[in-house]
């Protein structure tokens, strides 16, 4: 992934995005301002004269083909209009297309989507009143899986598949967990045996439609916003197949060490319950599903080592996560009592 977001990349990602403004029907005044790098680069389209803004995604090489993207902007679409839930409507191309070609300065092709922009901030973890927005959280999810089950999809839709191969497996989309930085040998060892116990219990789960189907994948933080009281759900780019329980473990991603977890867990849970009961069987899956995210998380920092967030904080994720595994081992992952153990 080396060079993806180097600084002479991210000038020349600028100034592509700039350039090609008119493509979405900004004028020749347009402002252009980096607001992320992550999967993607992420850029706001000002029109100061026309007092428009959008969101601009140029989309990761080598990551998603232009059908993948579209099917991901056709699921956006859907929810938008049916008002299962608040998201922002892709913005159209010019020439009707949603999915636009270009090209930086030297020559580097990419492929670029653009969003109308939301207002609102992401929820952060310490917040007060998280367990308020986790259930609403849940519920939203619930609403969203509902939707999913019943969308008539485009015949030529296609989306990644996480799956125990796409998330943890010999094909992981993220990498492999064994490279994640700073891994020990007790702390591969302790990995490896929650991946031996978890693997038959998914397993027996299975990949029946009821329980596996288009999901978001990763509704974390980062790709929510509060607006009063609205909650709002964006950045779709790793929607795909899946098991629907995994929405939720996305949804602790990086809070899964937090004293709050259990209780953000449990509002969850309430939230997606009031919308879609869930069995006793599937609520003692969700700490399984939760440990695979993490592990897989892990494995995500390191490859994708370019973003900033992951040079300063990959590390300490691996550390994290290799103390959670033994939790897991030990019967107290995300159970109150041994958060409060660890407090003390």
């Amino acid at each position: 992934m080396a060079g993806q977001y180097d600084e002479k990349t991210v000038a020349e990602l600028t100034q592509m995005v700039k350039a090609n403004c008119p493509v979405w029907g900004l004028g020749r005044n347009a402002e252009v301002k980096l607001l992320n790098l992550s999967e993607n680069a992420t850029f706001l389209g000002r029109d100061p004269d026309a007092g428009r803004d959008i969101i601009i995604r140029v989309q990761r090489t080598g990551y998603s083909s232009k059908d993948a993207i579209r099917s991901e902007l056709a699921w956006v679409k859907a929810l938008h209009d049916s008002g299962t839930i608040i998201t922002a409507a892709p913005v159209q191309c010019a020439d009707g297309s949603f999915v636009a070609d270009m090209q930086t300065a030297s020559g580097q092709k990419r492929m670029a989507v653009a969003f109308e922009r939301l207002p609102g901030a992401e929820p952060q973890v310490g917040q007060d009143g998280l367990a308020y927005w986790f259930e609403k959280i849940g519920g939203l999810t619930a609403k969203m899986h509902a939707q999913s089950r019943t969308w008539k999809r485009p015949e030529w839709f296609t989306r990644r598949v996480w799956d125990w191969d796409g998330i943890i497996g010999e094909h992981a989309f993220w990498g492999r967990w064994q490279d994640a930085i700073g891994l020990t040998r007790q702390g591969h060892d302790a990995i490896a045996r929650v991946l031996a116990i978890i693997k038959p219990m998914l397993d027996r789960y299975g990949t029946a439609p009821d329980r596996f189907g288009v999901i978001h994948a990763d509704m974390r933080a980062t790709n929510l916003l509060i607006d009063g009281g609205r909650l709002q759900v964006i950045d779709f780019d790793d929607m795909g197949f899946g098991w629907y329980l995994f929405d939720c473990a996305a949804s602790l991603t990086f809070m899964e060490q937090d004293p709050s977890a259990p209780q953000l867990l449990a509002a969850w849970l309430k939230g997606y319950e009031a919308v879609s009961p869930l069995s006793e069987y599937e609520k003692s899956l969700l700490p399984v599903f939760s440990i695979l995210r993490r592990i897989e998380i892990s494995a995500w920092c390191a490859s994708h080592y370019e973003i900033p967030f992951n040079q300063q904080n990959a590390a300490k994720v691996t550390a994290q996560t290799e103390k959670l595994a033994q939790d897991f081992i030990d019967g107290v992952y995300l159970r109150p009592e041994a958060y409060e153990a660890k407090a003390g």
